[in-house]
């Protein structure tokens, strides 16, 4: 989703040519905002849920289901981006969070086809026309950080119309991503043998920024390279069709449609979506796991290839509190929407001033390597997983509230962990209610919180005992409550210090003004 900096206001200076263009995106603009039943679904509202009654959650230490999904996937990084000056490698922080699987999308350029391959005209046989030598980087980055890589086979978007034409030769275009292939699973080209198995065919073929064809030509582009994939290693991953809308029908049903027809397979379905609630990313999930089951792919994969809030939300509210509660309520809710991975956009940070300006700023971590208060959702989450993995048995989640909670215990019984997150409901108290604790003698509660005033910090600590445990405390807007029961001297470490939003950022008078100016980039670039 995010384009360049250079990228998005070579467009603007374009448009500013034919200021015809410029003037409907300006009239557009206008609408969007001054009609209220258009701009209230853009912009959510502030005002929060209300419950009417103090949250209880109950929960029995003895009765398990399955374990917790870590969705610790991720877009970019650890390596910094080619066009960032003096940015730190991340890999220190992204194994502090858990990250475990990168998608190779928005490095810049390293990573896509005509970077590799950049003379189109030549043999895509000969090893002397490819050039992986910036690719190499990112990709050794990803593997030398013990993650996983998910590759994004295509291109960036830019103001070079030949890198969104639909390729002229698709069966070259295919032979040329099976080399990519070979180079860095089977040691071509003096390559690698990293074992990479997903391979995503293009990135959000229904925008125009990335791909001005029609979609029955992203549907032949999509069988060419599949079948020449498969081919070569049938043990391939191979998916799409990464469309920035679920409810697109040539993307969604149209696609299925022309796979089942001509008998493709389809190893996972990848799609976007920047959400104005968890809840929304839960019911994206639910019906796109629902629509390939009705089409036969019971067995592909629901994937999604980049989530985040709502892009038009202020900068303030994607590196605050209020988006890590976000991000901690839909890694709860994704526990119970069937699916399987969730690559949140992203990792590494473009410090242009501008883009933070309006608010096009979706990394988790400064380029000088600093968490942004989101980035601590991971770090909760982490020790969630890593010290009690077993879910203890609630009812399903959604987030429809606007609150979430999620817990867990370890194998040996030694802890147990409870997280609570209110991403949109009104100030509340919750009611926490265990019962069967696991120890005979006296254990330790540690209660950690995550808000604009405390970086996953520890509020409270105790020593209690007894096969039961109550309490009640404030749940607030735009909190994430962390609550470690344990019968050892180990407890999580408290967060790191967070990045401080600049002032400008924070004046809500600047909104409207960074409203437009992101719907007209929006209009420009995507139509």
């Amino acid at each position: 989703m995010n384009i360049l900096t250079s990228r998005w206001l070579y467009h603007i200076r374009s448009s500013l040519h034919h200021s015809h263009r410029w003037i409907l995106c300006l009239f557009f603009s206008i609408i969007l905002l001054s009609v209220p039943a258009i701009s209230s679904s853009i912009f959510p509202s502030s005002h929060p849920r209300s419950l009417t009654n103090t949250l209880t959650i109950t929960l029995d230490c003895t009765q398990t289901n399955g374990v917790i999904t870590p969705y610790g996937d991720i877009n970019c990084g650890p390596v910094p981006n080619l066009n960032v000056k003096d940015g730190v490698d991340l890999t220190h922080q992204y194994q502090e969070v858990g990250i475990r699987f990168i998608r190779t999308h928005d490095f810049a350029g390293p990573t896509d086809i005509s970077t590799i391959f950049p003379n189109w005209s030549a043999d895509p046989t000969l090893e002397t026309n490819y050039n992986f030598t910036s690719s190499d980087v990112f990709i050794t980055g990803i593997i030398n950080a013990g993650c996983r890589v998910f590759y994004r086979l295509g291109e960036s978007a830019g103001n070079n119309e030949s890198h969104r034409t639909p390729p002229d030769n698709i069966s070259k275009w295919a032979e040329i991503c099976k080399h990519i292939v070979m180079h860095y699973n089977d040691g071509w080209k003096n390559g690698f043998h990293y074992n990479i198995t997903y391979w995503e065919i293009w990135n959000e073929p229904d925008l125009n920024g990335f791909w001005n064809g029609t979609s029955d030509e992203y549907y032949h582009l999509y069988q060419a390279t599949v079948e020449t994939l498969k081919a070569y290693n049938s043990s391939l991953r191979i998916g799409g069709p990464c469309t920035s809308s679920v409810t697109n029908g040539n993307y969604s049903t149209g696609f299925l449609t022309y796979l089942v027809a001509h008998q493709l397979p389809l190893d996972f379905f990848s799609w976007h979506h920047y959400a104005n609630t968890p809840y929304e990313l839960y019911v994206s999930a639910c019906m796109v796991r629902t629509l390939l089951d009705s089409y036969g792919f019971t067995e592909c994969e629901n994937i999604n290839t980049e989530w985040n809030v709502n892009i038009l939300t202020p900068q303030r509210d994607k590196d605050n509190a209020q988006n890590a509660a976000f991000t901690c309520c839909s890694l709860s809710a994704f526990q119970d929407a069937r699916l399987d991975y969730a690559f949140r956009y992203r990792g590494t940070q473009d410090p242009n001033w501008l883009m933070r300006l309006i608010g096009f700023d979706l990394s988790l971590f400064t380029y000088k390597g600093l968490y942004k208060t989101p980035a601590l959702a991971y770090y909760a989450m982490q020790y969630l997983i890593k010290d009690t993995p077993c879910r203890l048995a609630s009812p399903p989640i959604n987030a429809s509230s606007g609150i979430t909670y999620l817990a867990g215990t370890s194998d040996d019984k030694s802890n147990i962990t409870i997280l609570v997150s209110n991403y949109e409901a009104s100030d509340t108290k919750y009611t926490l209610n265990l019962s069967n604790l696991p120890w005979n003698t006296s254990y330790t509660i540690v209660h950690y919180l995550i808000d604009d005033h405390h970086h996953f910090e520890i509020t409270q600590q105790n020593i209690e005992t007894g096969k039961t445990y109550t309490t009640t405390q404030p749940l607030k807007r735009s909190t994430v409550h962390f609550i470690r029961l344990t019968n050892t001297s180990l407890l999580p470490e408290e967060g790191p210090q967070t990045a401080k939003i600049p002032l400008i950022l924070r004046l809500r008078v600047l909104d409207p003004f960074t409203r437009l100016l992101g719907i007209l980039i929006f209009l420009l670039i995507f139509g």
